[in-house]
């Protein structure tokens, strides 16, 4: 095969990929070679984070930090990794009638089943076109994948001072999927300039001083850990009943979306998935009373195929009652 073949086999299989991300729905699609990650600012930013403790309890992040930096492993053969940006904004966090807030991602069905559902259906797209059976591997945050390094690798983004990817044509509230594939793409020859400039609303906006400076970020200050990832013995509270009436002006019980909502970047969301705002009305409907009176039984049956699984019922009340 010549080179010239080469390339429009690529392109050929790349327009396939891009024409099936777009009818998905997914907000923006791009390429970047699969090489590993040591010795990059990715890596070095990540080992200071770790070697600082700003992990918090997420022992996760701790382990198969060689996977992270090489798709190789995680692959054998790798040679692109493919990132796809599926929206999620429906407009502000869920709030019920007393104040208590759910973050917006949340608001719908598990997002990593609903992403990797599409995911699968391009690995297999790919694998059929190369004749290469156990050619892919599909990641959506669940994965020692460092989704937001490659995404600005694949010319969609850059990161912000917030730490999320930022994407000019999608804005900044985008879940992020991969896949990693054996099969040779084009990439992307550029990547995207950071457009934060002067601002500093995300810093501003954080209450907890979790983003301590541009750029980084300590977990273990953030909300979102604070509500969904610290361990329950770990919850700043020691009250364990519920006297009525309760009402809250602002507070967060699952996530925290205070520094995202607070980038002008915003304004070039794309309109969520559907899929990822189901729950919205219903949530809207909790007051506090009602968490605290909900069974497991109960929670489990509306919100089983839901992020808010990852806290469970428990964590929510003691968010609550914090």
């Amino acid at each position: 095969m010549n080179a010239e073949e080469t390339i429009s086999g690529k392109e050929k299989l790349w327009n396939g990929i891009l024409e099936m991300a777009q009818q998905m729905g997914f907000a923006a699609c791009g390429c970047a070679r699969a090489v590993p990650l040591s010795g990059s600012l990715e890596e070095q930013q990540y080992m200071q984070a770790h070697e600082k403790g700003h992990f918090g309890r997420m022992e996760y992040l701790r382990r198969n930090i060689d996977k992270r930096m090489d798709p190789a492993l995680l692959l054998p053969g790798a040679k692109s990794v493919i990132v796809f940006l599926a929206p999620f904004s429906g407009g502000g966090p869920c709030i019920s009638s007393d104040g208590l807030r759910i973050s917006e991602y949340a608001l719908g069905e598990d997002y990593h089943k609903v992403i990797k559902d599409k995911l699968f259906r391009i690995a297999s797209f790919i694998e059929d076109s190369i004749k290469t059976k156990k050619s892919c591997r599909v990641f959506t945050d669940s994965a020692p994948v460092m989704e937001r390094a490659w995404a600005v690798r694949a010319g969609l983004g850059f990161i912000g001072k917030n730490n999320f990817l930022i994407s000019p044509q999608a804005g900044i509230k985008n879940f992020i999927g991969t896949v990693i594939t054996v099969a040779e793409l084009p990439y992307a020859d550029k990547t995207v300039p950071n457009g934060c400039g002067q601002c500093s609303r995300c810093l501003d906006a954080c209450t907890g001083k979790a983003l301590y400076s541009p750029y980084s970020i300590n977990a273990s200050k953030c909300m979102s850990y604070k509500t969904i990832e610290a361990p329950l013995e770990d919850a700043d509270n020691e009250r364990t009943t519920y006297d009525p009436p309760v009402s809250y002006s602002y507070k967060w019980i699952f996530g925290c979306d205070d520094c995202m909502n607070a980038c002008p970047w915003n304004r070039f969301n794309k309109p969520g998935w559907k899929e990822f705002s189901v729950n919205c009305k219903v949530l809207e409907g909790f007051s506090a009373k009602g968490w605290m009176d909900m069974t497991e039984e109960d929670f489990n049956k509306k919100f089983g195929n839901s992020p808010l699984l990852r806290a469970g019922l428990k964590k929510i009340r003691q968010n609550i009652l914090r």
